[in-house]
């Protein structure tokens, strides 16, 4: 049996990234796999495109699918979250698992006024607040 070797750059080059509308002025991005600082700059970049082509005030960003991050990566996302933050846009973070939250806290990567819910269901919910919309 042969063996073959993949690199996680070639994986992660070949990984598409989510990012659509949810609803009016939502927008979601949900990350999966293992991300390295170069993906996060391309998903970073695509998410601000987003925003600034569309009437977007909330951005919901599932972590629930993301294998591994790394201190760089994890300090990417607060910066994603504090430049849409400047940009008008308010920055949900949701599935955060317990060894990216470690790999967060052992590295000192602090959230501050972003906001964090357990699942996507409860950051749905929260961005409807934010909006003052309610499902009917």
């Amino acid at each position: 049996m042969d063996s073959v070797a993949i690199s996680r750059k070639q994986i992660g080059g070949e990984s598409p990234i989510v990012a659509s509308e949810l609803f009016d002025q939502c927008i979601y991005s949900g990350f999966f796999g293992t991300i390295d600082s170069a993906r996060m700059v391309a998903i970073t970049s695509k998410i601000i495109q987003m925003v600034e082509s569309g009437d977007f005030t909330v951005a919901i960003i599932d972590l629930s699918n993301v294998d591994a991050i790394d201190s760089s990566v994890a300090t990417q996302l607060v910066q994603a979250a504090e430049t849409l933050s400047l940009i008008g846009v308010k920055t949900i973070f949701c599935g955060i698992r317990g060894v990216i939250a470690m790999t967060m806290v052992k590295n000192g990567v602090v959230l501050g006024n972003i906001t964090v819910k357990k699942r996507l269901k409860e950051a749905v919910h929260e961005a409807l607040a934010v909006l003052n919309l309610t499902i009917e």
